[in-house]
Formats: structure tokens, sequence, C-alpha cells
């Protein structure tokens, strides 16, 4: 790791708690005002440019935090997290890793016999306004699920910083994320995802590690890890044109692919 990245002057040593701001929704408004005004039309998914951007926001708003107080804290987690738990604010730190910042919905092309539709629903590796944007829906399900607590380099790249409250894990099973989907207006489209055409709402990767029922309310589902979207585009009408059909979408997951972006969000 460079000099310049392992001590900097910006960082600092805490997080700020409350985020009545909302960072999210305020990282992301930075990013489409400096990014979606370049030549590039495929800004959305250009990561590079979206880690510098972030860090330099970060920096100005003293959310670029101190690696060295962090690192020894964390337990390794899922795909695209590692995490530790803040016992006096009961909440759960989670820190993306090795520059992953989750999945984001798509479609692809693929080869096939000429009755067949080519298109395929894919799931591609997100870019940091993705991971943001999927924050910010997750916060619309579930309110003030996500606080963005800030930013900081780890070998060499950027690691996003997000806390939620710290849930019990009560089981839930498929059948009731099912059963409970359909009671908030979604449709099933294919095994762990929905959706709702009243608000262009898709949810992803919804299965019971992901939602946990509510320890006030039994009755309550929250899906605190799952995967939504506001499809647009061709992936919006490859979703429509499916369900009109009666059919389902056949999810095939991605490899490592940050050289690929989706065809359509």
């Amino acid at each position: 790791m460079s000099d310049e990245l392992s001590k900097d002057s910006d960082q600092t040593p805490h997080f700020s708690g409350n985020d009545e701001e909302d960072r999210v929704v305020a990282a992301l408004h930075h990013l489409r005002e400096v990014l979606s005004g370049s030549s590039s039309s495929h800004w959305e998914t250009d990561s590079f440019r979206q880690k510098t951007c972030l860090t330099k926001w970060a920096k100005d708003l003293g959310l670029y935090l101190d690696f060295e107080a962090i690192l020894p804290l964390l337990k390794k987690g899922g795909q695209e997290h590692d995490y530790f738990y803040q016992e006096d604010s009961a909440r759960c730190v989670k820190v993306t890793r090795e520059g992953v910042f989750g999945l984001t919905p798509g479609i692809d092309l693929a080869l096939v016999a000429d009755s067949q539709d080519a298109r395929r629903f894919q799931l591609w590796e997100a870019s940091p306004f993705q991971y943001l944007e999927r924050l910010r829906l997750q916060n619309l399900i579930t309110p003030d699920l996500n606080r963005l607590e800030g930013v900081f380099h780890q070998n060499e790249d950027l690691a996003i910083v997000i806390s939620q409250p710290r849930f019990d894990l009560n089981y839930v099973t498929q059948i009731e994320i099912d059963k409970w989907f359909e009671a908030q207006g979604f449709t099933t489209i294919t095994k762990s995802a929905y959706y709702c055409a009243e608000n262009n709402l898709a949810i992803f990767d919804a299965h019971d590690r992901n939602v946990v029922r509510s320890s006030l309310d039994p009755t309550i589902l929250i899906p605190f890890d799952v995967i939504p979207v506001q499809p647009d585009g061709g992936f919006l009408d490859f979703i429509q044109e499916t369900l009109a059909a009666g059919h389902s979408l056949e999810a095939v997951r991605s490899s490592r692919t940050t050289s690929r972006s989706p065809m359509a969000k």
C-alpha cells in the first residue's frame, strides 16, 4: 500500500453517527452531477471514475475514515462485505471487500436457436453507483435501513462503509417470503425475485439469508440484503414481456466481470 493511502490527513477515526442528511442520496446526487455530463454514456458502470469521485467527496465532508481503526475489528462476511458490531449503537457496520460492490441485474445475449429469445437475465458485478442505488432502494422498502458512514482505501482499492440496525436472525421460510412480497403487491418473476409494476420496482436475491422476521412484529419481514432495482429500457421490456407471456426469468450469476457492464439497467 502506498504511503499516500496508508495514512491521510483527511482521515477521520470515527463515524459521524446519525445520517439526517441521508448521505446515500447525497453521494448518488454528487456522482450523477459530476459524471453524467461527461463524454461517456456509460458513466454509471465506470467504477474507476466513480471511486475517484467518491473519494474526493468523502474527504471534503470528513467521511474519509481511518482504516487502521477499522480493519482490526472486521470479521469475514458474505460475498461483498466484511463486518463488525457497534455495541453502543446496536448497529452492524459493513465494509465492502476487494473492490466488490455486490451484483446488479441486467440482460445479456446468448447464442440460441432461431425460435428462442436470445435475451438472458444476468446478475452483473455492480459499480459503486449501482451499489449506492441499491442502498437507496432498500431504504425505500425498509426506512432508515442503511446509513453511509464513509469510505477508505484497503489494498489501494476503495471500500465503502455502511451500517444497518443489528437484527435478530429470526428464520423465515421461502414460502413465507413469497407470500409477504405478494401481499406487498409484488409478482414472483423467478426464485427469490419479485416485481411490482405500480412503482416499477424489482427485488432480487430475496432468499432466507437476506430476509429476516421483525422481532417486534412477526408479521413484518425485513429484506435487509436484497438487490432492488428500478429497471428501464430493454431490461424493463424483458421483464414485462416475460410476465405477460406467463413465463419466469431464469437467473444466471456472473463471475467477476469488471470489464463488462449490463446491456440495460
